[in-house]
């Protein structure tokens, strides 16, 4: 796993950065990103974040240098821009918002059947805005699974729906737009390969870029949530690193990168 035109994506929530009252960011992270960019390689957030949180974030926790693209909102992808602003990369932004706005239209129904279910059968908060697809925040990660439940029931035999899932939090979405998918674009731009990537992630949002067809390397923190740690565990290229967020991820990473020492000297 050389660094020189590798690209590591890593989740930001739970990944790169921890929740009180575990510590936020591991010491070595900033040292590890200095030297991933150092040798040639390029390292990106993948987030449900929007671009300004995902800004925010990097600042307050001081993650330094700051990631050669953002892949924001499990689906838009930017690089840096003139004058320290991030701007789209390419069309796909474009191509995404266009297919989330026809998908918004032909959807409406199935959404009002799910907004019904939510305000008649649990606590769950229905989320709508003008410039989002709408979303669902639970109250717990057991009402959540079964909101979960219900929209696989209603929606069954759709191939256009999809949802984003990050414990409580949940996002539709177009089936074509997601982690992977945006990643994947990301990987065309740069003309690099699957066996070039390593992705990192907790939550079953980030399921799409925990795949080998997506990375040929692939690492959780402790802290992942059991369907992420079954995809990771015993699978090549997949390891569970020891340690919460950003200390399970570097530590992980260290541990592929001897494997893959000794399997190729």
């Amino acid at each position: 796993m050389a660094s020189s035109s590798f690209l590591f994506s890593f989740d930001f929530d739970g990944t790169l950065v921890d929740e009180e009252p575990h510590p936020a960011v591991n010491p070595g992270l900033n040292g590890f990103l200095e030297s991933v960019q150092s040798q040639g390689g390029i390292w990106a957030v993948n987030t449900g974040r929007t671009l300004f949180q995902t800004l925010d974030g990097l600042a307050q926790h001081r993650i330094r240098p700051l990631p050669d693209f953002i892949m924001a909102k499990e689906r838009e992808l930017y690089c840096p821009g003139p004058l320290n602003r991030w701007v789209d990369l390419g069309s796909w932004n474009k191509r995404c918002h266009k297919a989330h706005k026809r998908f918004l239209r032909t959807h409406r129904k199935c959404f009002a059947r799910i907004r019904k279910y939510l305000e008649a059968e649990t606590r769950a908060q229905w989320i709508d805005t003008v410039e989002e697809t709408p979303g669902v925040i639970a109250t717990t990660n057991e009402e959540m699974d079964r909101v979960c439940a219900f929209i696989e029931e209603v929606t069954a035999g759709d191939e256009l729906l999809s949802y984003q899932r990050n414990t409580i939090y949940l996002r539709f979405s177009h089936v074509a737009y997601n982690k992977g998918t945006v990643l994947q674009e990301l990987a065309r731009h740069l003309d690099i390969s699957s066996h070039q990537i390593c992705t990192a992630g907790d939550n079953h949002n980030d399921l799409a870029m925990l795949c080998p067809t997506v990375a040929r390397y692939r690492v959780c923190p402790a802290n992942a949530i059991p369907e992420v740690r079954k995809v990771i565990e015993g699978t090549p290229g997949g390891l569970v690193g020891q340690g919460r967020a950003s200390f399970g991820l570097l530590d992980g990473i260290e541990r592929l990168l001897s494997v893959e020492r000794r399997e190729n000297p």
